[in-house]
């Protein structure tokens, strides 16, 4: 039967909707003491989460700091095979719309496949959480032998990956999986997989415990997790796995679909590596060795194999390269105060199918020898710079407020010179290095020069300056 609990005043302690009125006592040697957890999913689909916060011996509650390993979005059109690896028979990749589609060409036939696989690796280390989101949607039903891997592992053909963790579509299911060693372990995560629906995915991964959650309503739901074998050290034999985005037939498809990534994202939590920003970005491919995802895949210097440079004009309002540096060479000219424009880069701009990455420069090395002929009359005189911003290639391209032009902004590198009778093959007085402790940036669209001004020279028939600028930086 019902019983009413009532306090010293006569006051009820129960709620209109049957819980305890509760204040716990303030004087420490009275009180008791409420344990704090957090609660990551509440048993939505699977049994809630419930996890206990750690606080150090001396009182302090630990707290986790995450690291960014990778992140991509693809709303470019063009794979950038120098970070990625595109394999495909039949099937074919596309970007396009804001997704890598691993089978534009809606291919059915058996033994069809395509791949795309990071040259880069993602570590899992100990108990520190890896975190890879994927963002994928299907274009229609998954049909019978429609099969895909989404996460990080080794695949080749259409053959079970050799290592990994993914999510897998699988005849018309989504599972999460544990691949150790080609031999797979699987949770059922979903029976049916909504069309043109995105879907964001998360394997969470630790040493002891692999969780697959996806978003519900935007909220992130764990749908299943699958513990590491007890006979084996870790939930995959390898534990620094590349990403791996692969669709194949495992036998003719009873009906065409597409699987389309929008965004994938690495991150290793907990694990305060103090990993500078720069290291950071060029674990992403973002180093300035290499075009940037969304152009053309391609290294960024001017230096092709086996092969001297083409002659540069030098210009004030044309570029003599249109590279971020590299080899160069040209004709000796006369002295004069003419800024040449001997390498102007342009950084790619943004737009919905080009990310807008921002240029950093941190440091500059030149190098400078004399070839063709002896200098002759008058020493040579270089004197470098750099121009950061312009809108346009052309050196005299002034500010404006109404034209929505920027002049570029000059910063001096230093002087070299070759003295009257350095021989071909002597080098100029000195290299210029020049690492910079506030990186420079220069914006998406605009463009990076390498400024050259010889006010001292003699334009000596046969006599050619040669040499490298080695540009160091990576686009955010």
């Amino acid at each position: 039967m019902a019983i009413k609990i009532t306090g010293n005043t006569g006051g009820i302690v129960e709620t209109s909707d049957n819980y305890l009125h509760v204040n716990t006592p303030i004087d420490e040697t009275k009180a008791g003491y409420v344990s704090i957890v957090a609660e990551p999913d509440p048993g939505t689909i699977v049994d809630k989460t419930v996890r206990q916060l750690d606080a150090s011996i001396d009182y302090r509650l630990r707290v986790g700091v995450d690291n960014i390993f990778w992140d991509d979005i693809f709303n470019y059109t063009a794979l950038n095979t120098s970070v990625y690896q595109g394999v495909t028979s039949t099937m074919t990749i596309a970007l396009s719309g804001g997704s890598l589609n691993l089978n534009a060409g809606n291919a059915v036939a058996s033994g069809n496949v395509a791949r795309v696989q990071s040259y880069k690796t993602f570590p899992t280390i100990g108990t520190f959480p890896t975190y890879i989101d994927y963002w994928f949607k299907i274009s229609a039903a998954a049909p019978t032998n429609g099969i895909a891997e989404l996460g990080v592992g080794y695949a080749t053909t259409t053959t079970t990956p050799t290592d990994g963790v993914y999510f897998k579509i699988d005849n018309g299911l989504l599972k999460g999986v544990i691949n150790y060693n080609g031999v797979e372990t699987s949770v059922t995560l979903l029976t049916t997989i909504a069309v043109n629906t995105v879907y964001h995915g998360l394997i969470v991964v630790s040493n002891n415990i692999v969780e697959f959650w996806l978003d519900v309503d935007s909220v992130p739901t764990k749908f299943g997790e699958i513990p590491r074998k007890a006979a084996n050290g870790s939930p995959t034999m390898n534990t620094f796995l590349p990403l791996l985005m692969r669709q194949y037939n495992s036998g003719v498809a009873s009906s065409a679909f597409q699987v389309q990534v929008s965004k994938v994202t690495v991150t290793l939590g907990d694990a305060e590596n103090n990993r500078l920003w720069a290291a950071t970005v060029s674990g992403m491919g973002l180093a300035a060795i290499g075009t940037p995802h969304g152009a053309s895949a391609g290294q960024l210097a001017n230096y092709a194999n086996s092969a001297a440079p083409a002659s540069a004009s030098l210009s004030n309002t044309a570029a003599g390269y249109t590279t971020l540096g590299g080899q160069f060479q040209f004709a000796a000219v006369a002295g004069a105060e003419t800024d040449y424009a001997l390498f102007a880069y342009q950084v790619p701009a943004g737009s919905t199918t080009q990310p807008a990455r921002n240029l950093f420069i941190t440091g500059i090395t030149i190098f400078t020898y004399n070839t063709g002929a002896a200098v002759a009359t008058t020493p040579t005189l270089l004197q470098w710079g750099l121009g950061l911003g312009s809108t346009a290639v052309s050196l005299a391209t002034t500010d404006s407020a109404t034209a929505g032009t920027r002049a570029p902004k000059r910063i001096m590198l230093g002087v070299q010179n070759m003295i009257v009778a350095t021989p071909i093959g002597g080098t100029a007085d000195k290299e210029i290095n020049i690492q910079f402790g506030t990186p420079l940036m220069v914006e998406a669209g605009t463009f990076c020069h390498v400024i050259l001004k010889m006010p001292v020279g003699t334009a000596t028939a046969s006599q050619v300056i040669r040499g490298t600028v080695m540009i160091n930086g990576y686009f955010e």
